[in-house]
C-alpha cells in the first residue's frame, strides 16, 4: 500500500500535547460536554431521553464533534415498530447486544444482532423494531443533529436502568411529526415493508447474513447491511490488530469512516493525532486511553471522544479486546489499513 495520508504518528517521548484538553476533573464524565473536548463517557452514563419506550443516551453531541456527527445510545427491550422515514444524513447502526429488525426500502430486511451493521444512505426509507428483552446499540448520524432531535421530542429519563422494562409510554406523535422537517427527517406513513423473512433475512441475504462474506457498495447512495465479522478485513502484522471495515468514504461521500479493531495486549502505541473528530466505543475486553497526562480505561460500551488534532496513545492488557472506531472522514481505522494486508479471519494468527 502507499504512504498513509491520514495518519501523523510522533514518536518522540517529546511530543506536543493535545490541542484540545480534557476537562479539570479528568477524562471521565457522567455527561457529554458540549463542547470540543477529549473526554470518556462510561456505559449508561449520558444525557438521556425516553423516546416512546426506547431510551436514547447522548454519547457525542453535535455541538462537541462541530456539526462533523452525533452518536447516541439506544436500549430498550421489545418494542413495537418505529415510523417509517427517511434523512438527508448518513445513518450508521452497530448492535452491541440483542437484537433488532431492521428494514429500508419496502422490501430489504435484516434481523440484526451484536455485532451486527448497518448503513442507511440518504433518502432511503427505512424503519426497525426492537424485539430483544435487552437490546442495545449504537447509532451515529453525519453530518450531525440526531441527538438535538431526541432531546426535543423525548421525555428526560433520570433513572440508572438501562430502560424501564415496564414502561408504557407512547410518543407525541403529533410533536415528533412536527419537528422532523427541521432535523431534516421525512416521514413516509403509506410506505409499506417486506416482513416475509427466513433465517432473519429478506431474500436478498439468504446466500450471506451471518453465513458468508459481505462486500461494501461503491455506491454512496444504497443501503447495505453487514453481518457479524463478514466484511472486508485487513491484518497490520506488527500489532497483530484486525481491522474490519464497515464503511469508509466511498460509502458515506466522504462523511463517515466506521470499523471494528481487534487486538492483543501490546505496549502503548505512539502519539498520534487526526484532522478529523472521532470516536472509540469498547465492545469486547478492555482498552488503556491516554490524552496528555491522563489515562481513562475503558470496557463494554464506554465510549472516548477525541477532538480533531488531539493526541492520543492507546493499548489494551488483556487478552482480546475489540472496539469500534467511529470517525468523521479517514481516521485511525484508514491509517492502520494502508498499513495492513487483506484478511480472512475475525482474529489474528497464533
Amino acid at each position: 500500500m502507499g504512504p498513509t495520508k491520514v495518519m501523523q504518528a510522533i514518536t518522540s517521548a517529546a511530543a506536543i500535547l493535545a490541542t484540545a484538553s480534557p476537562a479539570a476533573g479528568g477524562l471521565v464524565v457522567d455527561t457529554a460536554p458540549t463542547t470540543p473536548q477529549p473526554y470518556v463517557l462510561p456505559n449508561l452514563r449520558g444525557s438521556a431521553v425516553d423516546f416512546g419506550g426506547l431510551i436514547i443516551r447522548t454519547l457525542v453531541p453535535n455541538t462537541t464533534s462541530c456539526g462533523s456527527l452525533s452518536i447516541v445510545g439506544v436500549n430498550s427491550g421489545p418494542s413495537p415498530l418505529n415510523l417509517i422515514h427517511y434523512h438527508k444524513e448518513f445513518e450508521a447502526f452497530y448492535a452491541l447486544k440483542g437484537g433488532v429488525q431492521v428494514f429500508h426500502n419496502s422490501n430489504q430486511g435484516r434481523q440484526v444482532q451484536a455485532n451486527d451493521f448497518v448503513l442507511l444512505a440518504p433518502g432511503n426509507n427505512h424503519t426497525y423494531r426492537p424485539n430483544d428483552l435487552d437490546f442495545q446499540l449504537s447509532l451515529c448520524m453525519a453530518p450531525g443533529g440526531i441527538d438535538e432531535f431526541f432531546a426535543a421530542t423525548g421525555v428526560p429519563y433520570q433513572s440508572s436502568a438501562p430502560f424501564n422494562p415496564e414502561d408504557q409510554s407512547e410518543l407525541n406523535v403529533t410533536k415528533v411529526l412536527s419537528l422532523m422537517p427541521k432535523f431534516n427527517i421525512v416521514p413516509e406513513p403509506y410506505n409499506t415493508i417486506n416482513i416475509e423473512w427466513i433465517n432473519g433475512t429478506t431474500a436478498d441475504g439468504l446466500d450471506t447474513w451471518h453465513i458468508a462474506d459481505q462486500t461494501l457498495p461503491t455506491d454512496p447512495s444504497k443501503p447495505y447491511f453487514i453481518s457479524s465479522n463478514r466484511g472486508p478485513k485487513y491484518l497490520q502484522h506488527g500489532s497483530n490488530k484486525v481491522i474490519a471495515q464497515l464503511a469508509s468514504g466511498k460509502q458515506t461521500n466522504d462523511k463517515l469512516s466506521i470499523a471494528t479493531i481487534t487486538m492483543k495486549p501490546n505496549q502503548p502505541s505512539a502519539q498520534i493525532k487526526f484532522s478529523v473528530d472521532q470516536a472509540l466505543q469498547v465492545t469486547e475486553g478492555q482498552v488503556h486511553l491516554q490524552i496528555g497526562n491522563d489515562t481513562a480505561q475503558l470496557i463494554f460500551g464506554d465510549l472516548a471522544f477525541i477532538p480533531r488534532g488531539t493526541y492520543f496513545r492507546y493499548w489494551s492488557t488483556v487478552g482480546f479486546t475489540k472496539f469500534i472506531n467511529w470517525s468523521a472522514g479517514q481516521g485511525l481505522a484508514d491509517s492502520l489499513i494502508e498499513q495492513s494486508q487483506e484478511w480472512s479471519h475475525a482474529t489474528w494468527p497464533a
